[in-house]
């Protein structure tokens, strides 16, 4: 959370009068906090450029049909060039050295886990049937989370109740783990299992942390459009693994999830990249870009180094962290799929901290509004 202002600073700064400030409010796309007398209100800092953002004019075009939605969420706050998780840059918790498994915790606002809380969760629990090895890696994530155990699936009245989403995401993320390929499932971390899933390459300490950060930095990014699936579906109270595959689905597009891959491909193609670079929010650099190439380089073969960094010199546009994400996979010789399967595993932590704030919220109360399209290429009947 940022600076609590009063309503007639908050209205300044997003450029509308008060009485604009408090139909924002009423129609949940700003929050407001009881002022110290307990009669006036007053306007979290970090929101306010949220949405002033949302609602300037944007420096670059967008296409005729683009379509915004502002929600109010204390999961994440994303401004250009910042990123923060529960009110804390995610660049802090990287120089703090912070676990992926540290970070989800924050994220669902977990407290203090158990010693056991992350020992396997979900292991064994969906098996991906054998046969099943072959098809892509989102469609066996998808099997694993449909399989997954869920009470409210299970026992009608069980959906009346609030899930324990800490325990969900722990599960699930083991779920996914377990079904990425049949590696290895000793580890004491996260990203030490997925590297062993993964990598032929021993799993030493920089390695393991160099992914370790990919999923610190991939956890969370506000509303994603995968993201906004989830919420959706959360809306709906669709049962946590309801809500996972409605991320994993939309994650699925090659314009989302399967971006790093490309540049995965790209890298190993010796082309020119197509992909992995710009950004709709972080128009003057993905800040998620330089701590992870840091992690990279530190583990990367010589040869390997010249190739990104041939790539990075060529890119039109300042480099994103999809760029990154490909540059870890290839450096660490892992197949290109692996980097959607780090991206998914990584964002469940963001989709279930949404889901479990989205049921807080009003149920159903995503409505579209439909409205007849303008017929182009026609003609007035007088030519002219």
């Amino acid at each position: 959370m940022g600076e609590l202002v009063n309503a007639r600073t908050a209205a300044e700064r997003l450029g509308v009068d008060v009485r604009t400030l408090y139909a924002y409010v009423s129609r949940g796309a700003l929050r407001r906090v009881p002022g110290p007398d307990r009669r006036s209100s007053r306007y979290d800092s970090d929101e306010l450029e949220l949405l002033a953002r949302r609602s300037r004019p944007r420096t670059l075009p967008r296409p005729a049909a683009s379509i915004d939605l502002v929600i109010a969420t204390r999961v994440s706050t994303v401004t250009d060039g910042v990123v923060r998780y529960r009110g804390t840059d995610v660049l802090d918790l990287v120089k703090a050295e912070a676990s992926f498994e540290h970070v989800a915790d924050l994220l669902w606002q977990a407290g203090q886990p158990g010693p056991d809380d992350w020992q396997y969760p979900g292991a064994g629990e969906s098996p991906v049937p054998p046969v099943l090895g072959e098809i892509p890696v989102l469609h066996r994530f998808a099997i694993a989370i449909a399989a997954m155990t869920d009470p409210a699936a299970a026992d009608p009245a069980a959906a009346t109740t609030t899930p324990d989403w800490p325990s969900c995401g722990r599960r699930a993320i083991g779920c996914l783990i377990d079904a990425s390929t049949s590696g290895s499932r000793n580890g004491a971390s996260v990203a030490r299992r997925l590297w062993q899933q993964w990598s032929p390459l021993p799993p030493t300490a920089a390695r393991v942390r160099a992914l370790d950060i990919a999923l610190v930095l991939l956890a969370e990014h506000e509303l994603a459009l995968s993201t906004l699936s989830v919420r959706v579906a959360a809306s709906a109270r669709a049962t946590p693994a309801g809500c996972l595959l409605a991320g994993l689905s939309t994650l699925s597009g090659n314009l989302h999830g399967g971006a790093a891959r490309t540049v995965h491909d790209k890298l190993a193609a010796g082309e020119p990249l197509v992909t992995g670079f710009g950004h709709p929010v972080h128009r003057h650099g993905d800040p998620r870009v330089a701590p992870l190439l840091e992690a990279v380089y530190a583990i990367a073969a010589d040869e390997d180094l010249a190739l990104i960094e041939t790539a990075r010199r060529e890119a039109s546009r300042p480099l994103n962290v999809d760029f990154a994400l490909g540059a870890l996979t290839y450096a660490a010789r892992m197949p290109a799929e692996a980097a959607t399967a780090i991206f998914a595993v990584a964002r469940v932590a963001g989709w279930i901290a949404h889901a479990a704030e989205e049921y807080g919220e009003p149920s159903l109360r995503f409505r579209g509004r439909a409205v007849r399209p303008a017929r182009a290429g026609l003609r007035s009947p007088s030519g002219g």
